[in-house]
């Protein structure tokens, strides 16, 4: 295959293969999450019925597929592209946190300037605002002082597993760095599954005593989930065996289903405190399916309210 004829393959199609479907479908086109502002909860990129894609959150940039596989997929060149089509191998990994981390580096545009404590009165200011602990605020949180687009700003920043900041004030909600969860490993048999920090941190408003009694992980972005659900690229849900370090997984044989092999689950039990939106129903729903019989909708504790944080504001 050509470049010519890949760009005639349709972009949904291709994302699908890839496990990335769109957030919104349309008599025309179809709106997906922006692959390049990856801190958004709305989609931003459309694709048309001409199979060409346009993300508005970064100024219009778009283009064909082969553009878009470039985007997602920075290691590779155009003829990598060909060569994986022309072999009619279609072996295009989906995107890890590590993806995002080299194409966020490549197009960095941020500097940290200086890490503190969380003490800034406006910034403490907003914690109390969001109804959250400051104990809890102080002890996961920190301040961030950065320059973006060479001006500089601050705000409250929770760290990834990555390294990157989720950061957030009054005016701002970005990441800075790559987009990746947060895990907190407690050695407990249930694992607490948040959306974003600050529901995490509400939860831990509402419930301290229960800071070590589970271990938690928080997704930073719904994004997150096909990669966590994937044994093959964390060791967030699954068991390591010795001397496996890097992949961290458990592989055994059950003769019970035709000697197929499962990866070990960490957790008796994963408790999903997702958005009560859709969103949030797709993500329980897909933990769901991928562990039966293991996962409980935490959302009973909040079923009117958007979020624990939204919760908490509101009680």
């Amino acid at each position: 295959m050509n470049a010519i004829e890949i760009n005639k393959i349709p972009i949904p199609q291709f994302l699908s293969s890839i496990s990335i479907e769109p957030e919104r479908k349309y008599n025309g086109y179809w709106m997906y999450k922006s692959f390049i502002n990856t801190q958004q909860k709305t989609g931003s990129l459309k694709v048309s019925k001409n199979n060409l894609w346009v993300d508005y959150s970064d100024g219009n940039r778009g283009g064909t597929l082969i553009d878009l596989i470039l985007l997602i997929y920075p290691e590779l060149t155009v003829r990598d592209i060909i060569l994986k089509f022309s072999n009619e191998t279609f072996s295009f990994h989906q995107p890890t946190f590590q993806d995002v981390a080299m194409a966020i580096e490549k197009e960095k545009n941020y500097e940290i300037r200086v890490i503190k404590p969380l003490t800034n009165t406006q910034l403490v200011n907003y914690m109390q605002s969001r109804h959250i602990s400051l104990k809890m605020a102080k002890k996961y949180c920190v301040e961030v002082y950065y320059n973006l687009n060479k001006k500089s700003y601050y705000g409250v920043g929770f760290m990834n597993d990555f390294e990157g900041y989720e950061i957030r004030n009054k005016y701002v909600k970005m990441c800075l760095g790559a987009k990746a969860p947060t895990y907190f490993n407690n050695n407990s048999c249930q694992i607490v599954l948040f959306e974003s920090w600050s529901d995490f941190l509400s939860f831990l408003t509402l419930y301290p005593k229960e800071e070590k009694n589970y271990d938690y992980l928080i997704l930073n972005s719904v994004g997150t989930l096909n990669t966590v659900l994937n044994s093959d690229t964390n060791n967030y849900l699954y068991k390591c065996t010795n001397g496996e370090s890097d992949k961290c997984i458990n592989v055994h044989m059950d003769k019970s289903i035709n000697n197929v092999l499962y990866k070990e689950l960490k957790y008796d039990i994963i408790i999903c405190c997702f958005d009560n939106d859709d969103a949030g129903n797709k993500a329980t729903e897909k933990v769901q399916n991928t562990f039966p019989n293991r996962v409980k909708d935490g959302r009973y504790l909040y079923p009117n309210h958007k979020d624990l944080n939204d919760y908490i504001m509101k009680i």
